[in-house]
């Protein structure tokens, strides 16, 4: 919907951003955003990064006169807001052209001499006339480094430098992509921020981007939508939310990356799972034994709060259960870790010495082997198991997570307000809605429709029916001119309906 939404829904994204994601800066990339947004990123402390119109392409002198005007309004109309902090006077990812581009330096310099100018590159080592490097650094594939140093990039090694975009197209992935890739797209973020963080003369960076929006038919998916965000389109996060969050908020956040399903994963085999989480450490639970505590650090050792891995869920359980000294624990561990990564066929050398040593000196076999692969790792026709992660901070619990068999689906609606006021012009709520089993978690294959209806005076923004993407979805409700009490009823089949009610003032009523 774009600059159509009212005042409220521009406010919430600088909210998300704020409050749920704990960012302290946004990119407007590369578009003005409604002075709606901008008066909210004042109000709450969130620095902005704004720049004039357009990508990529230049045109002629009347067109180069247009962006030179863009950038004389758009310093007119928000160098009396505090938040911003950068003036982006380049055409977003365009190639250098020297006269233009100290126009618009000039232009911004002469009405703000006050604020330092930017310009968004996808180039190294271009013409710098701006007082900052802002560089799109899309170097991570997931394998190698998280991005390069300014020394690679920047024209001028004394001015500031910032990466400006990152992730996005790497890596797009939908709400309801398999596990392992949301994990992935989390674990992507994740990697960039820590190497930001290793490097002292980079100011900072600005992922791509808050959320899934629609596009048009050459860039998106095959439904037009473009899959880079780390919120869907309806502001429902992803799993790579949860890195932001963790970084940057102080209240506890504690997000396991893994259902704990081994039908999820092949050969049932739970694969490498993280924990995303701003605690000092993770206790790990089998069925109500514990099995062992995690801290962060290790691949990410520059975040403040990185992703933890969990490496080991079988702990001492075999030493309590089978009676194996720790040495003989560690070395069956080894093995059948070994085996849920590589498979049988192909273990690497250390571990086939590691079996061999067991069999040779502790009379394992085959046999054993198997059952306690069964037991301890893939569990395939067995009962479901119990799992629950508690995050300490300080000694103490400040969150739990159990996963374990689904028993019951619910909705989970969170609307921004329940009143509505018209001001000048109509209101509008926004409604996230996920569906989250007995333990509020996701679950993410649910495929059901979602059904609206509304009473009152209120309307829809959009269809009556609306599909779950990732177990999530959502829907607006705008005013009609009209006061009173409305309703807005959600339901699903097989779930408990939800009803929200708003109260509605309409102008001059």
């Amino acid at each position: 919907m774009g600059y159509a939404v009212p005042d409220r829904a521009q406010a919430l994204d600088a909210d998300i951003l704020k409050y749920e994601l704990g960012c302290n800066a946004v990119r407007t990339s590369h578009y003005p955003q409604s002075p709606a947004f901008i008066d909210r990123c004042d109000e709450i402390g969130l620095l902005v990064f704004t720049e004039i119109p357009g990508w990529q392409h230049i045109g002629d002198a009347a067109w180069k006169e247009q962006a030179v005007e863009n950038t004389r309004e758009m310093v007119l109309q928000y160098r009396n807001h505090p938040s911003i902090f950068l003036w982006g006077v380049r055409i977003n990812e365009s190639q250098d052209d020297d006269e233009l581009y100290r126009r618009t330096n000039e232009t911004a310099h002469a009405l703000d001499p006050t604020r330092p100018t930017g310009g968004v590159r996808c180039i190294k080592k271009s013409h710098l006339y701006e007082d900052v490097y802002t560089y799109n650094d899309f170097v991570h594939n997931g394998t190698n480094v998280g991005c390069e140093p300014k020394s690679a990039v920047t024209s001028d090694k004394a001015k500031g430098y910032l990466i400006s975009e990152y992730g996005g197209h790497m890596f797009p992935t939908k709400p309801g992509d398999w596990e392992e890739k949301r994990q992935e797209h989390a674990l992507r973020h994740a990697k960039v921020l820590d190497a930001v963080r290793s490097h002292r003369e980079i100011a900072g960076s600005f992922g791509w981007c808050m959320f899934d929006y629609n596009t048009h038919q050459d860039f998106g998916s095959g439904d037009r939508i473009c899959y880079h965000g780390v919120l869907d389109i309806f502001r429902n996060p992803k799993m790579a939310a949860a890195v932001y969050a963790a970084e940057g908020l102080q209240e506890p956040v504690l997000e396991v990356g893994s259902s704990m399903d081994i039908g999820e994963h092949p050969a049932g085999s739970l694969g490498e799972i993280y924990v995303f989480t701003n605690a000092d450490e993770v206790e790990l639970y089998k069925n109500e034994e514990y099995v062992k505590t995690f801290y962060p650090g290790g691949q990410y050792p520059h975040m403040k709060h990185p992703p933890i891995w969990i490496d080991d869920t079988i702990g001492g359980l075999m030493e309590k259960h089978e009676g194996f000294d720790h040495q003989t624990s560690e070395e069956v561990k080894k093995v059948l870790a070994g085996v849920a990564k590589n498979g049988q066929a192909a273990l690497p050398v250390s571990t086939m010495i590691t079996a061999g040593k067991l069999m040779a000196f502790k009379h394992f076999n085959y046999e054993k082997g198997h059952e306690l692969y069964g037991k301890y790792v893939a569990n395939w026709g067995g009962v479901r198991t119990e799992w629950t992660f508690v995050a300490k901070k300080s000694g103490k619990v400040v969150r739990s997570v159990q996963k374990g068999c689904v028993t019951d689906t619910h909705l989970e609606v969170k609307c921004d307000t329940d009143t509505l006021t018209e001001n000048g012009t109509w209101d509008m709520a926004t409604i996230r809605v996920r569906s989250v089993d007995q333990n509020g978690n996701l679950t993410p294959y649910l495929h059901r429709t979602l059904n609206l209806e509304t009473e009152g005076p209120i309307e829809l923004i959009g269809p009556k029916h609306v599909a779950f993407d990732g177990g999530m979805t959502g829907t607006y409700v705008r005013t009609t001119g009209e006061s009173g009490i409305a309703h807005l009823h959600l339901g699903v089949d097989g779930m408990e309906p939800v009803t929200l009610t708003f109260r509605v003032m309409a102008g001059n009523k």
